[in-house]
């Protein structure tokens, strides 16, 4: 009979010192909106453990029906199956606690944007508490647009891992990540998030840093010109839109992205741009500034330049003025 040979299996095991720094496969997410919801759901599909943060059960609920919602669109359009669906959503927790965030590859802060300062003030906050428990190989990284990612890693002891990755969300076929290196990001770092961004089967934009970045600083005077030029009665909000379409083969016109956005959110934008670059084409237009007082923010809220049904279809064209009297 032949003798057995008994091994320990522990040199085997895959303990995170022996884990390999290349394989993400676990990320965490501060703060699950839209943009949260979105980066969660990209990465729970290309076969990634994600743990989100929020500030109470009932938003962690909210948001996992909403991830469950844009699995359920990319079932009826896109030929997702119902068992894709499944192996998605059982990759997905929400925590009410930072200390969770330990074992993540990557955490990236999705703060909503609020009032002038605030933001930056909760996102600082938010970087400071994740070095407390994250490991020392772990890529801290921040979605917004709004800040500069050196000055929000500027009270960290290891700023090196500290990066800026803005995920565009606005389309389904927006598979576009800009990507920032702060004044200490380290080449390790940067390539890491590289290889992130491929895992994801997005295409990386290398941007310095600049309030606004490309894609936010380009569409807030895009939208403002389409604005000037409605209330000048050049043309109208549907004809504009029409001509984006059409004439140079976009998805969706200047007024659709805005209120899928929320104009709140591109007002504080503009308000950004204009703090940052003293420019006046940065300054939310009247138009904008009419309808937030009107509290048509968007699809959200079922109007903004437009109106939507429950569904967030976009209803039959109603006149702006008509809107707004």
């Amino acid at each position: 009979m032949a003798e057995s040979i008994i091994e320990s299996i522990e040199k085997f095991g895959l303990s995170r010192k022996k884990k390999s720094a290349k394989l993400f496969s676990k990320v965490g997410i501060v703060g699950c909106g839209n943009d949260g919801q979105y980066i969660a759901r990209v990465c729970s599909s290309y076969g990634m453990d994600v743990i989100f943060l929020e500030s109470s059960n009932q938003k962690i609920t909210e948001s996992l029906n909403k991830i469950e919602a844009m699995m359920d669109s990319r079932i009826l359009n896109w030929g997702a199956t119902e068992s894709e669906k499944r192996a998605v959503m059982s990759r997905i927790v929400g925590t009410l606690a930072f200390e969770d965030f330990k074992e993540c590859d990557l955490v990236i802060e999705t703060v909503p944007t609020t009032g002038k300062g605030r933001s930056f003030e909760a996102r600082k906050e938010v970087f400071e508490k994740l070095e407390e428990v994250v490991y020392s190989n772990c890529i801290i990284a921040t979605n917004s647009t709004a800040v500069i990612i050196s000055d929000l890693a500027e009270n960290l002891e290891n700023k090196k891992r500290c990066i800026s990755l803005h995920f565009m969300i606005n389309s389904v076929d927006s598979r576009i990540v800009e990507i920032t290196k702060g004044l200490h990001t380290s080449d390790w770092a940067y390539e890491k998030v590289i290889q992130f961004i491929k895992m994801i089967k997005r295409k990386a934009i290398p941007v310095e840093e600049s309030v606004g970045l490309i894609s936010v600083r380009m569409f807030c005077v895009f939208l403002n010109e389409a604005c000037e030029m409605v209330l000048e009665g050049v043309a109208c909000k549907e004809d504009v839109e029409e001509l984006m379409l059409t004439g140079y083969g976009m998805r969706f016109g200047p007024f659709t992205i805005a209120d899928i956005i929320g104009l709140e959110k591109t007002a504080q934008w503009m308000e950004n741009l204009f703090n940052e670059f003293g420019d006046a084409r940065y300054k939310p237009n009247p138009l904008i500034k009419r309808l937030i007082r009107h509290r048509f923010l968007g699809k959200s809220t079922g109007q903004g330049f437009f109106k939507y049904d429950e569904a967030g279809l976009k209803q039959e064209e109603t006149k702006l003025e008509d809107i707004l009297k």
